[in-house]
């Protein structure tokens, strides 16, 4: 079971990405919107390497056994699957 700093941290990091993207998103519409896709894309790529970078670090250097990395992996995927739920609701 990751630590509640762990799922704190983890928490955060989605909170601010998806705020980000709606932010962004809200932006991106109102100066240039024919940029829309490229916006959302590059978007997509920096969430991801965010994310993988976050979770790469935690189960390489912070991590004390397999099955811990296995929750902490477990419990981004169903964070990023709620946050795209709750941007695309959102935006949709």
């Amino acid at each position: 079971m990751p630590s509640p700093l762990t799922i704190l941290f983890f928490t955060a990091m989605f909170t601010l990405l998806g705020v980000g993207w709606m932010k962004g998103y809200d932006l991106v519409k109102r100066k240039a919107p024919d940029r829309l896709v490229t916006f959302y894309m590059v978007y997509a790529a920096f969430r991801m390497v965010a994310i993988l970078l976050a979770v790469g670090v935690y189960a390489l250097f912070i991590s004390q056994s397999l099955a811990e990395s296995k929750a902490v992996a477990m419990m981004v995927l169903a964070m990023y699957a709620a946050m795209m739920a709750l941007t695309l609701k959102k935006k949709h």
